[in-house]
């Protein structure tokens, strides 16, 4: 089947299996689809398809995020989806990092609650590998922590929790409220402030120490990316602090017979680390 019998069929399945197969060449046909396209429902199948490949292969989209901020800047009712996207487009590139953040910046001031969250998301990914880029807008992410919106409060906390990952000493003096988030968060959208407890853990141990019993209740999860958070975190807290995680070890061990590889690998890691 043609790319334009795939997106009129919504085989959007499909078309993530033939780009992950096809590449640069597919890269180039949804890019075209994307400027040309007059249905909306496409052009956003389209963004949120590029944006999931472009987190693997970034380097494959990296040249076309010009033509994406262009249409977006015509069509700003694609600005949620392209701006999830181009979040995990750039994030590797300090040059279209810089590039993208005035749009999501005024993103993060607008009034609609989903768009806030969307762009908090992308800088969050930003931040983690450029937290000097992300500095200006953390007052924003941290008024997020105080909204009444349950969503918004977990995208800001993600967001944070990612900067936070490299730059523990941007965030700490949230941690608090993060935790107070994370008490009340979905497993699936918690994953940025998990991971930051461990940066946290790393350089202030004593600042997640009443914390480690919720770290290993997510390492029962039945969600495998809360699992591999979890585990991330506390083999970085035992680094530094290897019998503050020993509560975990038992969970730890049994996670190095995983089916799932990475949380094995990840596992064994976590113990060696902490001298398990």
């Amino acid at each position: 089947m043609s790319l334009e019998e795939l997106l009129e069929g919504k085989k959007y399945g499909e078309i993530s299996d033939r780009l992950y197969k096809e590449r640069g060449q597919m890269v180039r046909e949804l890019i075209l689809k994307l400027e040309t396209s007059s249905s909306d429902e496409t052009r956003r199948a389209i963004l949120n398809i590029l944006g999931r490949y472009g987190f693997d292969h970034p380097e494959d989209v990296y040249g076309s995020t010009g033509t994406i901020m262009k249409v977006l800047d015509e069509e700003p009712s694609l600005k949620s989806e392209g701006a999830c996207a181009l979040g995990n487009l750039v994030f590797n590139y300090r040059d279209k990092s810089e590039e993208l953040l005035p749009m999501l910046r005024a993103m993060l001031a607008d009034d609609d609650a989903l768009i806030r969250e969307d762009a908090a998301y992308a800088i969050g990914n930003i931040g983690f590998n450029f937290p000097d880029l992300a500095a200006a807008e953390l007052p924003a992410l941290m008024r997020m922590l105080d909204s009444d919106d349950e969503d918004e409060r977990e995208a800001g906390a993600h967001a944070l929790g990612k900067i936070g990952v490299n730059s523990p000493e941007m965030i700490k003096d949230q941690f608090p409220k993060l935790v107070r988030v994370l008490e009340h968060a979905k497993e699936t959208s918690c994953g940025g402030v998990v991971f930051a407890f461990g940066a946290i853990g790393f350089n202030y141990p004593e600042m997640v120490r009443e914390h480690i019993p919720r770290l290993i209740e997510y390492l029962k999860s039945r969600d495998p990316v809360v699992v591999k958070n979890a585990v991330m975190a506390l083999g970085i807290i035992g680094m530094t602090s290897p019998r503050l995680i020993d509560e975990a070890l038992p969970f730890l061990q049994e996670l190095t017979k995983s089916s799932d590889q990475e949380i094995a690998l990840n596992a064994q890691v976590a113990m060696k680390r902490s001298g398990g």
